[in-house]
């Protein structure tokens, strides 16, 4: 409303009509609800962030299509390529450490019977853990020279947790040229045993640019595989590229990129599994799926997508965009998106990587680190000219239900009072982070907050003028797009000074502290506090859903702060606040 009017304005005076300021009317506030922002939500940790490769000594090349899997023993497994090889790097103290590199997958020389000779490299390795327990890496053949040895798909399986591996075994063979190449394998294997090996392949349009994607199975856990691939999806004209396949209940979802219109985009093609791809899901089947839930421009790139599932079910996406950048997309950047728990509707758009437009993040992946948290690598020069394997870990902050406790508010946050999780986190700009939590009972809302910040500031003539956190409370779930009454703001320093606010108009209007009780402690790492906020100072007597927020204050230095809040959430508009549940 408050837009159609100063548009009403704008229009009267351009007309040539002239009014003095003190005929022009004041646009009266509004109290404006907004959608809601539902669902879980993906906080990237800056502080996690670790170079895997190169490492040491090894001599600077090339790397890239890092993948990271957590066995079922507790070790992570990393693999990408490097200077024409494949390796693999292991962690056994959950990625405290890596081993030095070792080549899964070596660049070989190949002759063919008319005596011309060339180098394949080794590209793309994909790794998956069998349902057995054996593992088996994949890699996509790339000769240098064009014309001379086939593209083709292969594959080693071990037995042993990856000590040993067999020797190369080729699956799939496509022409000895570039423009008629196989691409990008990616393994699922189906819980009835069938395993499956998805890729890009042009070879069956040799006359064309068209590309689809092709699958070749295995019903002996990869020890012999079918002669012929069958056809998942095709798009006439277009070329359908870089398949990652997921189960999703009954259903096998495959996230590939789709040129349909200018650049590629991320779509979901989808078959049950007890269909099993028996028919090519083309341009027009309805098992095809633009993935985002708002389209991006058509001129904007969004390609080499991945998708994995959460323990809570949502399905989350990832792929490389010049979203937001220049339209070179060799300097675009890795995006993630969440989807729900059938893969429809991707939103919730972030980009783990803090990437200026003149460096990338390519060649990505997404897998799960541990029930909590999902992991991102790329292949990005964010910090090097060169390109490196960066990881970055990103916790999964769930639909909050609200716990019933009675805090004892000491500025201690105790495993008793308040688990050994807190599901709230925030920490995407610096090493500096938080993580809170939330308890309820007949009279307060608690919080507690953890905050790692190893250089506390604070200046003793303005509480507000330091170090410490914003807690944001919507206590009637008003859902509203800017502060007004029931909206409130609580301020708490690392010192445990506070200010108390209510919105108001639009506004928000520092009020009595309503019996507050703010605690703090200061530890080596940074500072804990615990709040506990009276329903009564928020006119809230009963247990009733609420929307909170969080806002971490930082000094950089005694004059420059900055304040991040939970990914997704807008400080004065509460209706995009975490939804808080009661159980």
């Amino acid at each position: 409303m408050r837009i159609y009017i100063l548009f009403f304005l704008l229009v009267v005076n351009s007309l040539g009509c002239k009014k003095t300021k003190s005929e022009i009317p004041d646009i009266p506030y509004i109290k404006e609800k907004g959608e809601s922002v539902e669902g879980i939500r993906i906080a990237w940790d800056y502080s996690s962030m670790q170079k895997l490769a190169p490492q040491g000594s090894r001599v600077l090349g090339w790397v890239g299509y890092p993948r990271v899997r957590r066995l079922n023993n507790g070790t992570l497994m990393a693999v990408y390529e490097t200077e024409g090889n494949g390796e693999m790097i292991q962690s056994s103290d959950n990625g405290v450490t890596w081993s030095a590199p070792v080549i899964t997958f070596r660049r070989h020389p190949f002759s063919n019977t008319k005596g011309e000779s060339t180098d394949v490299s080794i590209s793309n390795p994909e790794l998956c853990q069998l349902n057995n327990g054996y593992l088996i890496m994949a890699a996509n053949y790339r000769p240098v020279k064009d014309g001379i040895a086939p593209f083709a798909i292969a594959v080693r399986r071990s037995t042993d947790m990856g000590q040993t591996w067999t020797e190369d075994q080729v699956i799939y063979e496509a022409a000895p040229r570039f423009a008629d190449g196989c691409w990008e394998p990616a393994i699922l294997q189906l819980p009835g045993g069938e395993l499956q090996i998805y890729f890009a392949n042009e070879n069956l349009y040799q006359s064309t640019n068209e590309q689809n994607i092709s699958m070749i199975s295995s019903q002996d856990n990869g020890v012999t595989w079918e002669k012929a691939a069958k056809t998942v999806s095709f798009r006439a004209g277009r070329r359908d590229g870089m398949p990652v396949p997921v189960i999703v209940d009954d259903e096998i979802l495959v996230c590939i990129e789709d040129n349909n219109i200018d650049q590629f985009k991320p779509y979901i093609v989808r078959t049950k599994i007890a269909d099993n791809w028996r028919t090519p899901v083309l341009f027009s089947s309805p098992n095809r799926q633009y993935a985002l839930k708002e389209k991006l421009p058509d001129a904007v790139y969004a390609g080499a997508p991945y998708l994995m599932r959460i323990p809570s079910g949502e399905v989350i996406l990832s792929y490389q965009t010049t979203n937001g950048r220049t339209s070179n997309w060799e300097l675009s950047t890795l995006e993630v998106a969440i989807g729900d728990k059938k893969g429809h509707n991707f939103e919730k758009l972030s980009q783990p990587f803090v990437v200026s437009t003149d460096r990338e993040a390519k060649w990505n992946s997404i897998s799960l680190w541990n029930e909590n948290t999902i992991v991102a690598a790329a292949t990005t020069s964010f910090r090097n000219p060169n390109c490196e394997v960066w990881i970055i870990k990103g916790h999964i902050i769930p639909e909050l239900k609200i716990v019933s406790g009675t805090v004892t508010v000491d500025g201690n946050i105790s495993v008793a009072e308040w688990g050994n999780y807190l599901p709230v986190f925030i920490g995407h700009q610096s090493a500096t982070n938080l993580s809170t939590a939330i308890r309820c009972n007949d009279q307060n809302i608690y919080f507690c907050a953890k905050v790692n910040d190893k250089n506390l500031i604070s200046d003793p003539k303005d509480p507000e003028k330091a170090d410490g956190v914003y807690f944001y409370i919507d206590a009637e779930n008003q859902n509203l797009v800017s502060p007004d009454a029931g909206i409130y703001k609580i301020w708490c320093n690392c010192k445990g000074e506070t200010k108390f606010y209510e919105g108001h108009a639009g506004q928000w209007e520092e009020i009595k502290t309503g019996n507050i009780t703010c605690k703090t402690n200061t530890e080596t790492y940074g500072y804990q506090i615990e709040l506990a906020v009276p329903l009564l100072s928020m006119k809230k007597s009963v247990k009733s859903d609420f929307r909170i927020n969080f806002g971490l204050k930082e000094y950089t230095s005694a004059t420059n702060f900055y304040e991040e809040n939970v990914i997704h959430s807008d400080a004065t508009s509460s209706n995009t606040w975490l939804h808080a549940k009661f159980q």
